[in-house]
């Protein structure tokens, strides 16, 4: 039987930034060096990375933890994002109604056992009984911060934490690492495991630092250079920490308008990750033809390809209208690639069309006419 709920004071901090940027180290340093409350630290990339690898030894050669264009990889890696997500809920539940901890209902597999390590390891929970799917709650426990430890680099990402927080009524800031790219590279060369050179460059263009001017509901972030690292006793980082505890996030009884803002975030983030990847789609694109498309139908080229990218966010935009967030989360929306990329294809048709015509005309005004050529 459930004991009495305590008197729990719970806090979410989203550490986020590059790979190489210090996140880790600093989260491995609060939690040795905090003790006005324990410091429990849910590091994305032990409990993500390794479960795609899992999935990918058990016959899924698709399965990847880092960010791809698209397809299944995409795919894995945010279920993955949504199932962690998912397991830290029911932790906070466990918290705040000093209940045992339970698995989500079907996700009792690698990653949950992961989860479950990582909480064990930093005493905050033990088994139950010897089933091991029911875990208590440490009693220690009292004040607690959970730190999640990952890249978070899309507002929309840290936006569902916030939003758990705010269904809990929880504490609730963001610390961004910001750190130089050369440094970051360095830094991930030399780890046991690198991640690739280009991955970061990428996560790079698209990474959204957090903008409390704009979004009230990160109004609680700190931006901090680690270049040269982080002091763990920066009383920026301490004064931020206790002002989220002390002020949770308040629920909201009518949540109309709220949801309304919700879908509006997660739209605008759509298009956003659209528009990066079509540009990038116009990049290739244009170095691609370099050398096959005339000097003077090139900027013809570039500009109508933009309209273009235009015209197919248009039609995502269209798309996104109406929906509520939740079909916002999934796949069964409008596919501005693959729009795009048809009519990218139909443009250079026309153009490769064009231009083999003006070489062939050429062509046959030298033979007829070899005095002048």
């Amino acid at each position: 039987m459930d004991e009495p709920a305590k008197n729990w004071h719970v806090g979410l901090c989203v550490l986020c930034g590059l790979p190489g940027a210090g996140k880790s180290t600093l989260a491995r340093r609060l939690k040795n060096s905090i003790n006005a409350y324990s410091v429990v630290v849910v590091t994305y990339d032990d409990l993500i990375t390794d479960a795609a690898a899992q999935w990918e030894t058990a016959g899924d050669s698709g399965a990847t933890s880092c960010p791809s264009e698209g397809g299944s990889e995409m795919s894995l890696w945010k279920q993955l994002r949504q199932h962690l997500l998912q397991f830290i809920e029911h932790l906070i539940v466990a918290l705040l109604s000093s209940s045992t901890l339970k698995a989500p209902g079907g996700l009792t597999g690698g990653q949950w056992d992961r989860f479950v390590q990582c909480l064990e390891g930093q005493g905050v929970i033990s088994a139950a009984r010897s089933d091991s799917h029911h875990f208590l709650i440490s009693p220690k426990l009292s004040h607690i911060y959970v730190i999640l430890d990952d890249n978070f680099y899309y507002q929309s990402m840290r936006y569902e934490v916030y939003q758990l927080a705010r269904k809990y009524s929880l504490g609730f800031c963001q610390l961004y690492l910001h750190c130089a790219m050369e440094c970051c590279l360095l830094r991930n060369r030399s780890r046991p495991h690198p991640i690739m050179d280009k991955t970061i460059l990428l996560m790079d263009t698209k990474i959204e630092k957090p903008n409390p001017e704009k979004n009230t509901w990160e109004k609680n972030s700190l931006i901090l250079d680690s270049s040269q690292g982080v002091a763990v006793d920066d009383t920026r980082i301490t004064d931020l920490l206790n002002r989220a505890l002390e002020s949770p996030v308040t629920p909201l009884e009518d949540d109309h308008e709220e949801k309304d803002r919700d879908r509006e975030i997660c739209a605008a983030s759509i298009v956003h990750q659209a528009d990066q990847s079509v540009r990038r789609l116009i990049s290739e694109t244009m170095q691609a033809m370099k050398g096959s498309v005339s000097a003077q139908n090139i900027k013809q080229l570039a500009k109508e390809l933009q309209h273009a990218k235009s015209r197919s966010l248009d039609h995502l935009r269209q798309s996104l209208t109406g929906k509520t967030i939740q079909s916002l989360r999934t796949d069964d929306i409008f596919d501005v690639q693959s729009f795009f990329k048809a009519e990218k294809d139909h443009i250079l048709e026309r153009y490769l069309h064009t231009d083999e015509v003006q070489y062939c005309q050429s062509q046959e005004y030298c033979l007829t006419n070899p005095a002048t050529s």
